[in-house]
């Protein structure tokens, strides 16, 4: 179905049902997925009452799946700024619009970078900096500073499996992440497990640039963990990021991005 969105006095259409689906499916019956930190993969059990599985393969009347699940190192997922600070807003208590105007970059992180880092760095470490953002983003474009896509290079399939505590991945600078909400971007949607470096000893330094305006935290969002197919091009989409209704600092999402015709 076609739809109009209309942005900053300008109309857009889009169709509806041919999404693109960036998410990485959560599998809990193999041991196919990505990990960061967690060592075990998702599990899944069934309810069981008076010694009757619910489980359709077990002959139970109905599947009653229970899962468990590391939201923040198994896979796709949107956090708010509860994910670091006390008391800010849960990720089901904001306001995120159903079709976010959004920018797909894609970048070849840096071996190496003048620009800071809140902790050391070593050799094994690739930077996404400022200066190839500056290169990148298309500033002129102000309504689409709404949220920003990357995909890192290089871009295959490993990605959707990829155990992070043996490749260590790509992260940003801090002079990218303060660039990046200069910007106007106010959701970050990465192809990496973290915005922040694998061990920062606990600071989660980008984290923090990004969700607080003044020392106060706000309303922006990050999205991890997903994976964007080569087939998209760079440019200008809406993002509905079809975030589930937990009442925590993160929850698992799907977001689909939706190229303007």
């Amino acid at each position: 179905m076609n739809i109009k969105i209309e942005l900053d006095n300008k109309s857009y259409s889009v169709n509806t049902d041919k999404g693109i689906d960036i998410s990485i499916p959560t599998d809990f019956k193999t041991n196919n997925g990505p990990r960061f930190y967690e060592k075990r993969n998702p599990e899944l059990n069934y309810y069981t009452e008076s010694d009757k599985e619910y489980n359709l393969e077990n002959g139970g009347g109905c599947n009653v799946p229970i899962i468990k699940l590391n939201i923040h190192c198994s896979g796709t997922h949107t956090e708010s700024a509860n994910h670091i600070i006390k008391n800010a807003s849960l990720i089901n208590e904001l306001l995120i619009p159903d079709y976010i105007p959004s920018q797909l970059i894609t970048v070849n992180p840096e071996d190496s970078t003048t620009e800071k880092y809140h902790v050391d760095t070593d050799k094994e470490d690739r930077f996404i900096t400022k200066i190839q953002l500056e290169k990148i983003i298309d500033l002129n474009c102000l309504s689409f500073n709404k949220c920003l896509i990357i995909r890192t290079k290089p871009n295959d399939l490993e990605k959707c499996n990829q155990d992070y505590n043996k490749t260590p991945h790509p992260f940003l600078t801090n002079e990218a992440i303060v660039f990046i909400k200069n910007a106007g971007f106010q959701h970050i949607v990465v192809d990496m497990p973290s915005i922040d470096r694998y061990n920062d000893d606990g600071k989660l330094g980008n984290h923090h640039i990004f969700f607080t305006d003044n020392n106060i935290s706000n309303k922006n969002t990050v999205t991890e963990f997903v994976y964007i197919p080569n087939s998209c091009k760079d440019g200008k989409f809406f993002l509905n990021l079809n975030i589930a209704n937990f009442n925590l600092d993160a929850a698992p999402s799907r977001p689909i991005i939706y190229s303007i015709l």
